[in-house]
């Protein structure tokens, strides 16, 4: 078989496979389209701040960026600081000192959804406090704070953990969260 015979054949297997019928999408509300949006890492590491963030998503519409489809503005790593003593995440007093709930408020009269970033580990990559054994409490907290979307890093994970598959996870962070709520792993 000479290779110009190969080449037609499989272009033309993945022409007639591309036409075919695709089950129909989860129609439960969520991620229709990508999560579009602004993500605090890249640029600014763990410089963050409430200013900074309402900076951001003032500048998010003003530029019309917002009606264009970029609807998320996501913290990532650094905004939190410790636990309290019944085991609740704590954000930086110092860096967001209305708290999360006054800036997700903030963020949606904008008409943005908000997010935040965890890691599936006892610690988040900057050594702030992780998830780990907290999924439940911290999945009521970010929905107490009005938390759209929650970014969760997998690099500080206990080995013994790695056994659990991503998705079961992630449905177990989901049980204390809205079912607007959006979660997101990711392997940074």
């Amino acid at each position: 078989m000479s290779a110009r015979y190969a080449l037609l054949v499989c272009l033309s297997s993945v022409a007639l496979l591309g036409g075919a019928a695709s089950p129909p999408p989860l129609d439960n509300g969520l991620a229709r389209t990508p999560p579009m949006g602004w993500n605090s890492w890249n640029h600014f590491g763990c410089d963050v701040s409430a200013q900074l963030i309402k900076e951001t998503a003032d500048a998010i519409v003003a530029s019309g960026m917002r009606d264009a489809g970029y609807h998320y503005v996501v913290i990532d790593d650094c905004w939190q600081v410790a636990r309290d003593r019944s085991g609740r995440i704590v954000a930086d007093s110092t860096r967001f000192p209305g708290g999360m709930k006054a800036l997700a408020d903030y963020v949606h009269s904008k008409g943005l959804k908000f997010g935040i970033y965890t890691d599936a580990g006892r610690q988040t990559c900057q050594g702030r406090p992780g998830t780990y054994g907290s999924e439940e409490v911290d999945a009521r907290t970010y929905a107490e704070w009005g938390v759209d979307y929650v970014k969760e890093d997998w690099r500080q994970v206990p080995r013994r953990a790695r056994q659990i598959r991503p998705s079961d996870r992630i449905q177990h962070l989901r049980m204390g969260l809205e079912p607007s709520v959006e979660v997101g792993a990711t392997h940074r």
